[in-house]
C-alpha cells in the first residue's frame, strides 16, 4: 500500500495503480491508475463535522460508467459510498465515520465489462464533538440490535439547535452548527433528503420559521426565508421535500407543501372539513407528516384529531379514526409521530390507549388493534414511532430514544442532552430511508 493519511495538515494527494478484488459491474478485471485527493469537510470549513471525509479523483481507466468507493475501518471496508459520476472531479463525501478513527477506502470504477480498483488509501478522522449530544447509551441485548444510523435533534433543552446523527454503537458521526444570524430555536426534525445530499431542519416554533438545508458535508446551508414551517417534513424522492406551512392566513390546520433545493414550492394539500373539524390552535394542529414510496401516500398528523391519509396527488383516501372503533379516543385522543407500513399504521399516542401514558400502537388497516407497546417513557409534546427491517420498532419518547425487539424487549436506550424532536433510523447514509422504503 502506498497511500498516506489525510489529517490535519489538509489536502493529500494520492496516486496508486490498480489491484481489483471484487467486481460489483464488470465480467473482468483491468488495470488503471487512480490519482486520489481526500480532505476532512473541518479542514475546509471550521464548524464542519471532524467525520466527514470529501474525496475527489481521477482515472486512466477509459468508459467509466458506474463507481463506488468503499470504506471502513480496516482494509476489508464494509462501508459503500455511490459516486456520481456528473460531479466535477467524481467528488465524493464520505460519512458515518467515526472521530478520531483511521479509515481505509478505495475507488472501484466499471465500464461495463470490466472492474478497475485504486489501491488502499487511509483518512483520519478529527476530533469527538464536545457538546455532550448524548448522556448515556445503553445497550441490552447487542445480538438483536439494528445497526444503523439514527437521525435526531433536540426540540427542546441543551444543544437543541443542533441536529446530529449518531451510529448504533454511542459514536456522534455528523452534526450542524448552526452560523451567526441562524435560529436558535429548537430543532423538531432533522430529515435527509432522499438522495442523501442534504439534511433539511425545521424549527419546532408555533409562529413557523424558514426551513434550511444543509448539504450533507456540513458546508452549505440554503434558508428558505419565504416558507414558515414548524414541526415536520418528510422526503419524497431526489431533493424533493413536503412541509406543514405555518404561516398567517393560510390555514389553521396547517397545509402540505412540497419544496425543492431550488426552493420552488407546491401546494399539496389544504386540511379540510370533513374530514377535519377545522378551528383555530390547539383544537386543529399538524404536528407530524410522513411519507410511504410503497403506498405512494403521505399521512398527517392533527394532535387532537385524527391520521390523514392522502395520494400525492392531496386527495384524502382514509382517516384512522374513521376506522377505528371508538375514534381517536381508542388511542388517548393525542398522538404524533407515526409511520404507514404495508399492513399498518403505527402511532405514538402520548395519552396512550386508556392508560393516560405515553406509548406505541399499532393498528391495522382495517382499524383493529394489533400491538400495544408497553409504555417506557413520556412525551407531552413530539414523540416518534419506526418499524424497522428487521421488525424491531424505535419509540422516541421525550427523554430517551429506545429500540424493542418483536416481543417488545427492551435492545436500546439513548439518552440526549435535550427533549427528542422526531428521529429517523436508517441502516446506511446513503441511499433511501428506510420509512420511504416501507
Amino acid at each position: 500500500m502506498n497511500g498516506r493519511t489525510a489529517g490535519a495538515a489538509g489536502l493529500v494527494i494520492l496516486v496508486g495503480a490498480c489491484g481489483a478484488s471484487r467486481e460489483p459491474a464488470g465480467t473482468g478485471t483491468g488495470d488503471a491508475q487512480f490519482t486520489v485527493h481526500v480532505q476532512l469537510a473541518s479542514q475546509v470549513k471550521a464548524s464542519a463535522p471532524t467525520t466527514v471525509g470529501i474525496v475527489t479523483w481521477s482515472t486512466t481507466a477509459p468508459g467509466i460508467r458506474s463507481a463506488e468507493i468503499d470504506f471502513g475501518l480496516d482494509a476489508n471496508y464494509g462501508m459503500v459510498a455511490p459516486v456520481d459520476l456528473k460531479r466535477t472531479d467524481y467528488r465524493t463525501v464520505l460519512v458515518g465515520m467515526k472521530p478520531e478513527k483511521t479509515y481505509h477506502f478505495r475507488i472501484v470504477a466499471s465500464d461495463g465489462m470490466m472492474t478497475y480498483a485504486s489501491e488502499d488509501h487511509v483518512l483520519a478522522t478529527g476530533a469527538k464533538n464536545t457538546a455532550g449530544l448524548i448522556a448515556s447509551f445503553a445497550v441490552s441485548d447487542a445480538a438483536q440490535l439494528a445497526r444503523g444510523f439514527f437521525v435526531a435533534s433536540f426540540w427542546n433543552g441543551t444543544n437543541a439547535d443542533m441536529p446530529f446523527i449518531f451510529d448504533t454503537d454511542g459514536d456522534v458521526v455528523w452534526w450542524y452548527e448552526p452560523g451567526p444570524g441562524e435560529s436558535t430555536d429548537g430543532v423538531a426534525q432533522a430529515k435527509m433528503s432522499a438522495d442523501a445530499q442534504s439534511v433539511w431542519l425545521v424549527n419546532e416554533t408555533l409562529s413557523g420559521a424558514p426551513l434550511r438545508r444543509v448539504s450533507i458535508d456540513g458546508l452549505t446551508t440554503q434558508t428558505y426565508e419565504k416558507t414558515s414551517a414548524s414541526h415536520a417534513l418528510a422526503a419524497v424522492g431526489g431533493d424533493k421535500m413536503v412541509y406543514l406551512d405555518y404561516s398567517a392566513g393560510k390555514s389553521a390546520c396547517n397545509p402540505v407543501f412540497e419544496i425543492d433545493s431550488t426552493g420552488a414550492t407546491t401546494l399539496v394539500w389544504t386540511p379540510t372539513n370533513p374530514p377535519l373539524v377545522l378551528g383555530t390552535f390547539p383544537s386543529c394542529h399538524g404536528n407530524a407528516l410522513r411519507y410511504s414510496l410503497e403506498e405512494d401516500e403521505l399521512t398527517y398528523s392533527d394532535l387532537l384529531q385524527d391520521v390523514v391519509v392522502l395520494d400525492r396527488a392531496g386527495n384524502v383516501k382514509w382517516t384512522l379514526a374513521g376506522r377505528v372503533s371508538g375514534g381517536n379516543a381508542a388511542w388517548g385522543g393525542r398522538q404524533h409521530g407515526h409511520q404507514l407500513t404495508d399492513d399498518s399504521l403505527i402511532l405514538f399516542a402520548n395519552d396512550g390507549a386508556g392508560s393516560g401514558q405515553a406509548q406505541a400502537v399499532e393498528f391495522g388497516l382495517d382499524g383493529s388493534v394489533k400491538r400495544t407497546f408497553a409504555s417506557n417513557g413520556s412525551a407531552s409534546n413530539f414523540g416518534d414511532v419506526q418499524r424497522l427491517a428487521d421488525g424491531n420498532t424505535v419509540i422516541t419518547y421525550a427523554t430517551s430514544l429506545q429500540e424493542v425487539d418483536a416481543s417488545d424487549a427492551l435492545v436500546l436506550e439513548v439518552k440526549g442532552s435535550g427533549l427528542f424532536g422526531y428521529v429517523e433510523f436508517r441502516k446506511s447514509l446513503y441511499g433511501l430511508p428506510l420509512d420511504i422504503q416501507q
